[in-house]
């Protein structure tokens, strides 16, 4: 699936509006991490993990019109109706893509820029030791996000976000991933 599509799905699920680029690329990166099939790499940024491509594809749809941007509201453009009749095909979410689109934005979708940036980060590194080590030590991670964070988020914020993803992140890693 092309990326500005699952934007566009995304912004019909949210009614019309996401605020701001951090929770669009959280949403879509946990939507990615969940199994939707979309051609975005994810990366360790600042606000979290961070995709080009969808940076790209948002400011692509931007000047074709398709999105519109205007401090910090992303909602639908002009082309926008036109667009989403072309969403067939390989741009049409699956039965199972468009439960995951569902689980995300109502897991997810009334966050803060801030809470969702906290979150992702610390599911990315738990991701990525997994990944690489085949198990995870919370304390690594926990050391990680604060390397990443501490900047940005005080000690028990760290230590929240890494209870929250057991609570909000793991049920959904159970069901798309397991």
């Amino acid at each position: 699936m092309k990326t500005q599509a699952l934007i566009a799905h995304i912004l019909n699920y949210m009614n019309g509006e996401i605020h701001g680029r951090i929770p669009l690329q959280k949403l879509i990166y946990f939507c990615k991490a969940y199994g939707t099939a979309i051609d975005a790499n994810y990366r360790l940024y600042i606000y979290g993990p961070y995709s080009q491509q969808v940076a790209d594809s948002l400011q692509e749809g931007v000047m074709e019109e398709i999105f519109q941007e205007s401090r910090g509201l992303i909602s639908k453009g002009m082309e926008f109706k036109e667009y989403a009749y072309t969403l067939n095909g390989e741009n049409s979410l699956s039965n199972e893509q468009e439960r995951i689109v569902q689980d995300v934005l109502n897991t997810f979708g009334n966050m803060s820029a801030e809470q969702l940036e906290i979150l992702a980060t610390t599911y990315f590194i738990y991701r990525q030791q997994n990944s690489l080590f085949g198990m995870v030590d919370k304390e690594m991670v926990l050391d990680k996000v604060r390397r990443a964070k501490s900047s940005r988020f005080t000690e028990e914020q760290i230590v929240n976000s890494y209870r929250k993803m057991e609570e909000i992140c793991f049920p959904l890693t159970e069901k798309y991933i397991s």
